[in-house]
């Protein structure tokens, strides 16, 4: 179970190829919700997932310290007034 930001850098570290990042809620977008995306790029203040963007594949950087990002019951949120608007499912490959 990945719980903090700390626990998913080193998930991502060790090996980002045993991480899938499913969509299950997006206000904005719903049209995201199921899409599941890989890890690309690894920094230590942030990562990429590829991302379909107008038919070509982007990579989309989420950033470790922003306060708008938390981490929990692997589950990674972006939150907009203290609220999720976006729930992306961390699924952990044995």
């Amino acid at each position: 179970m990945i719980n903090s930001k700390n626990m998913l850098k080193r998930k991502l570290k060790e090996d980002k190829n045993k991480l899938t990042f499913e969509t299950v809620y997006n206000q904005c977008k719903p049209q995201a919700i199921g899409i599941k995306r890989k890890a690309n790029i690894i920094q230590s203040n942030a990562f990429t997932l590829l991302t379909e963007k107008d038919g070509k594949i982007i990579d989309s950087w989420v950033y470790f310290d922003s306060k708008t990002v938390q981490v929990k019951n692997n589950m990674l949120l972006y939150l907009q007034n203290e609220k999720p608007f976006i729930k992306i499912k961390i699924i952990e490959e044995n």
